[in-house]
């Protein structure tokens, strides 16, 4: 049966909240939002206790949040009622937490591979499930009523994301031993080499596993499953990330001019090179003029991500941007190469297409406005979240 009572939004930060409250207010649905970080993802009694105000007060039918939080999932068990979570990330390890099983849980993934993987650990209702494009993100037609000034984000090649160089790389922190930072740097440069495919678990020993997780620090508690081979290979992926980011920026930079959207601090690689870092960028207020006004935008999919879009794809299409990315799965799966975005398959390849789309101006111009309307007729964030709710039993 359909959901039929009010939706209660958690909004624990995330940067598409604000798009999703929206989208749920044009779809008719009442909804409730209610924010608060918790102290334990297992055992917070105050957040609990206003949690529970907040759905017996408010008659509420179903509990929607981006990303997976355990704590929610035991409330909405007990009270039997349905739990939606949206993965938008990977490595995501509150999904490691025993509270997976629950049926309450209605968990829709946008990495296939990632999705399968729930299955397996026990998820009872796990879809794999795409990632969205907001229509009201950017109105390619009216950028000067909504965003004015223009020229300021107006650039041949910007990139916008994090380096993975500073606190998110734990395993640059870590004090290996020789052997294993040999083996680990080894691996690492191996997978860089690779698109659409991801080895690193599998070519991992069980004593480079077991060094990684001491000495990263990333087992967790009884309350979760100890994973400690795919926590180990996605610690390597963020390295591997690191690298790829900082070879693919440094490549290009070469030749030609690159604005730089990060709060990551810079490589020394990058000194001499025609690399500007312009800073953190407004989730809301600035990127989607920077998607909207660069003639290349590049995606290079964090290594953690096995075959699912990542939401930069989306965010640059739905802004009429052009998109050149590196190969993914489901990216190929889900648009056209050279007709709806561009893919690249290695460095050379990447270092081709910048210089070729920025000479083939109106081919480059048609792929963009392909992908946009590709992005928000198929993936549009307010049919996104209609097949959501229409999986649940309310």
């Amino acid at each position: 049966m359909p959901i039929t009572k009010k939706l209660l939004i958690y909004r624990w930060g995330s940067l598409n909240e604000p798009m999703l409250c929206e989208t749920v207010r044009h779809l008719q649905k009442e909804y409730i939002t209610f924010s608060g970080e918790m102290k334990n993802y297992h055992g917070d009694a105050a957040f609990a206790g206003r949690f529970m105000e907040a759905l017996h007060g408010n008659e509420i039918g179903a509990v929607i949040s981006y990303d997976y939080f355990p704590l929610i999932s035991m409330i909405c068990e007990i009270n039997h009622i349905p739990y939606l979570s949206w993965i938008y990330d990977c490595p995501q390890y509150t999904l490691l937490s025993k509270t997976l099983a629950n049926s309450c849980n209605y968990i829709f993934c946008f990495d296939r591979v990632y999705a399968q993987r729930l299955v397996q650990m026990g998820a009872v209702h796990c879809f794999h499930y795409p990632l969205a494009a907001w229509e009201g993100f950017f109105n390619p037609g009216k950028e000067g009523e909504t965003f004015p000034g223009n020229e300021k984000y107006q650039c041949d090649i910007s990139f916008v994301g994090n380096l993975y160089n500073e606190k998110k790389n734990r395993l640059r922190r870590a004090e290996l031993t020789p052997y294993i930072k040999g083996y680990v740097e080894g691996l690492a440069r191996s997978q860089m080499l690779v698109y659409g495919y991801n080895f690193l678990r599998d070519s991992l020993t069980e004593g480079a596993v077991n060094e990684i997780v001491e000495k990263c620090g990333l087992s967790l508690g009884n309350e979760y499953r100890q994973d400690q081979w795919q926590m180990a290979a996605d610690a390597i992926g963020m390295e591997v990330s690191a690298m790829e980011r900082e070879q693919a920026l440094c490549r290009i930079g070469d030749e030609y001019p690159i604005m730089l959207y990060t709060s990551s601090g810079l490589p020394p690689s990058f000194n001499g090179r025609k690399i500007q870092k312009m800073g953190y960028a407004d989730y809301q207020k600035e990127v989607p003029f920077i998607f909207h006004n660069s003639r290349i935008n590049l995606n290079i999919t964090s290594k953690t991500i096995e075959s699912g879009i990542p939401q930069r794809v989306f965010d640059i299409l739905s802004c009429g941007g052009f998109c050149l990315t590196n190969y993914q799965p489901e990216i190929a799966e889900y648009f056209a190469d050279g007709e709806e975005l561009a893919m690249y398959t290695d460095m050379d390849d990447l270092f081709y297409k910048v210089g070729y789309y920025l000479q083939h101006e109106e081919e480059r111009a048609q792929i963009a406005l392909n992908g946009y309307q590709k992005a928000v007729e198929e993936f549009g964030l307010k049919k996104r979240v209609e097949g959501m709710l229409g999986c649940v039993r309310g």
